[in-house]
Order: C-alpha cells, then structure tokens, then sequence
C-alpha cells in the first residue's frame, strides 16, 4: 500500500537473465576510467614529492651519521627492561600498500613479547594515523598520546621535532623502541626498529666513558646531547619513513593504474561482443522476415 513505484529508467538498466546491459557496461566503464584519472594524477604527485624526499632524506642522513656514533647505551643491558615505551612512525594517508600494517605489526608483537616476559609498564606513542587505527582496539589502555597530520603539508621540520622530542624524553621509561621504514630503492624499504635509552638509565655509565674529557659548558651537557641525539634520530626517521611512503604510494597508484587499463579493455571487449550479438540478432530477424515474406507472396 505505501510502497514507492519504482523508476521507469531503473527497471531499463536491469540486467537481463543475468548477463550485464550496454548501459550498465557503459557506466562501468566510465567509472573505472575515472578511477584511473585519480590514481595516475596521485601517482604524478607521489613523484613529484619524492624526489625532494630523497634530498631531503639524504641531508638527513648524512646530519644523523656523526651524532649517532655516540652511544648513550648502559654497559649491563637489561633484556627486558620493567618500564618500556613503543614509537610507531606511519603515514596519516592510505593507499600505498602495507607500509603501515608492517609497522602496526612490528610494534604489536614486540609489545606482546615483552608482556609476556614480565614487563611491569607498557606504553605506546604513536605518529600517524594509519598506526594508531591498527593498534588502538588492541592496546588503547597504553596509549600515552597519538599524533597526526604531523606533515599535512609539508614534512616535518627540526623544531617540530624537537619539541616532539621534548615530550618524548618526559616520558618516564628505561627504554624506547621506535619502529619506522627504512628506505631502500624505489620498490623496497624494509621495517626496522631502533632502542634509546632513558638518560636516567645510562648517566652514571656515560660520565664514566667521558670522565677522562674535559667538559665545557654546564653540568647538563651530557644530558643535552642525549636529548640531541634523540631529536636528530627522530628527524632521520621522519625522512625515512616519509621517502619511503612516498615509494610505496607511487608503485601502488601505478599498479592500481594498471589494472584500472585492464579492467577498462576487458569491460570494452565484452561491450563489443554484446554489441556485435545484438546487431546480429537483428539482422537474422530481418533476414528471416523478409524470407517468410518472399514465401507468402
């Protein structure tokens, strides 16, 4: 009594016995290459945007080559230390293949492996929002603080990250793992995972190290190094992990490209063919029309 009639074009456009309609192949075929126009134009900005993150990601690491060399590591190293900290680094976007799962990955198992060896303190920083949707259901009661759009539109700069540093370090924790991608080449990056340690936890063994250079500035200066040496590793891992977004993007819009294509040309060979059939349907009626014609007369 109250239902709604149903639209004239509607009932037009339904498939008959299963086999798909012109006009339905049509509008497929018009979708998809729609697609295709958005995955080529993200494609083209993807390379744009990472040739000036290979520069970028080379100032880098050539900056963090010489401040890492110092190492801010205890002598007796804890195996699992009772107060820990995770950093994931991933991007706020998708569609760049599993860059981000492989790092939501890295950090939930090595939050279960440490759990599961008696760790008293687990908490969980995360940069990017791809990484907090893939660890929130699991560990949200860890979550310290969450970050995103850090580079919405451009990357990170070295005071953004110091001050990201800055909260990072006032944490209280013995040790830290951040996991970021490590670019490789424009197809491969590789997901690794690097350990700092709490100043509070190392000072007596870095003064020992150090004791016999003389010192100038304040008594904090170790301190301030280790603060520095974090700050500059952190900014090396912004890089990192931003090329090789970049990358994995790129191949991924490619590929997605590429299928659109052909997807588009086996739309239209089956648009074809339907087409060819009904005009030869047609032409056998006439045919045979015009034959029982011929025969009546």
């Amino acid at each position: 009594m109250f239902s709604r009639a149903t639209p004239l074009a509607r009932v037009a456009t339904q498939p008959a016995r299963g086999m798909a309609t012109a006009q339905a192949l049509r509008e497929r075929i018009h979708s998809v290459k729609n697609i295709q126009k958005i995955t080529s134009a993200m494609k083209m900005v993807a390379v744009c945007k990472l040739r000036v993150a290979q520069e970028n990601l080379q100032k880098a690491r050539d900056f963090q080559r010489s401040v890492s060399s110092v190492k801010f590591e205890p002598k007796a190293k804890a195996a699992n230390p009772p107060r820990q900290l995770w950093v994931g680094i991933s991007s706020d976007r998708g569609l760049c293949g599993a860059i981000n799962s492989s790092i939501s990955r890295g950090v939930r198992d090595s939050i279960l492996s440490a759990q599961a060896d008696g760790c008293e303190e687990t908490k969980v920083l995360l940069i990017g929002e791809k990484c907090k949707q893939g660890l929130e259901r699991q560990f949200k009661d860890n979550f310290v603080t969450t970050l995103s759009e850090t580079a919405k539109f451009r990357p990170s700069t070295f005071k953004q990250t110091g001050e990201l540093t800055d909260y990072w370090t006032s944490i209280a924790t013995d040790r830290t793992s951040v996991f970021y991608q490590r670019f490789i080449s424009m197809i491969s990056y590789n997901t690794e995972c690097t350990h700092f340690w709490a100043y509070e936890a190392v000072k007596d063994d870095v003064a020992a190290e150090f004791a016999d250079y003389e010192m100038e500035g304040d008594s904090d200066i170790l301190e301030n190094l280790h603060e520095f040496r974090s700050c500059v590793s952190l900014y090396h891992f912004f890089a990192e992990n931003e090329t090789s977004t970049l990358s994995a993007r790129m191949s991924a819009m490619d590929s997605s490209s590429n299928n659109a294509r052909d997807m588009i040309d086996a739309l239209q060979l089956v648009l074809n063919r339907n087409r060819q059939a009904k005009i030869t349907t047609e032409l056998s009626e006439i045919i045979s029309g015009a034959a029982a014609a011929d025969e009546q007369q």
